[in-house]
């Protein structure tokens, strides 16, 4: 699969949310569903005020000891994320009870949205004063007037928003200097008759929308380089 078992796979974060209405019970008795995940996320971090933000919208993160997997809870989304990623069984079978338990214990039943959300760093290589080969890395066109020269690439920042049948893709791409790279964000969600009964049914809906995505992005040379042949 494009997000697994490769040498050289670009994912550094795969996140899974649960957007529901405003749920006052999960602030008010937020040590209840803490007191179910203490032994596998024993360290609270409590966010800092941010001017213009209520505080019931700003998550409360558990994190594990290693940091690098946490839940994030605020009065209407819950989210999961991980930067250890193994692969999706592994991301599956401990985000669905971690987010079953909770709707279980606020009695959240009617969702807005389940998605999930994974962030890839590609790693540019270029001589020095040379564009952005984008083409190496992507499949990815535009239809430009003349005078801007896409084969000149210095710099991108671009986003698109789509819906297929009953979800909602967003595609993020930006260039970050340090380490040189593009950052290919992609976030798919459930929108339409979301249900915490179905979870299983929408995680898998939204990280197939996902894995489509970028295997139809990644282009042929950069999908040999993350089964480990040079780039």
């Amino acid at each position: 699969m494009p997000l697994q078992h490769l040498e050289n796979a670009p994912l550094v974060e795969a996140i899974f949310e649960l957007r529901f209405p405003g749920e006052p019970r999960v602030v008010t008795s937020l040590d209840a569903y803490y007191e179910e995940v203490r032994e596998a996320f024993p360290q609270v971090f409590v966010p800092n005020a941010q001017s213009g933000l209520a505080p019931a919208l700003q998550p409360w993160e558990f994190k594990n000891e290693a940091g690098s997997r946490w839940i994030a809870v605020s009065v209407n989304a819950f989210a999961f994320h991980v930067r250890d990623y193994v692969d999706y069984k592994d991301f599956k079978n401990q985000v669905l009870p971690l987010a079953d338990r909770f709707c279980r214990q606020y009695r959240i039943t009617g969702l807005t949205r389940v998605g999930t959300r994974y962030l890839n760093q590609i790693l540019i290589l270029r001589p020095p004063d040379k564009p952005i080969p984008l083409s190496n890395y992507l499949n990815m066109g535009f239809r430009l007037p003349e005078v801007i020269d896409v084969s000149a690439l210095e710099d991108i920042h671009l986003q698109l928003a789509v819906r297929p049948a009953g979800t909602q893709l967003v595609l993020g791409l930006h260039y970050v200097a340090q380490p040189e790279s593009l950052l290919l964000d992609l976030d798919c969600g459930v929108v339409d008759e979301v249900s915490s009964s179905s979870l299983a049914s929408h995680l898998d809906t939204v990280h197939g929308c996902v894995e489509d995505a970028f295997a139809g992005l990644a282009a042929h040379q950069y999908m040999e380089y993350m089964k480990g042949e040079t780039l």
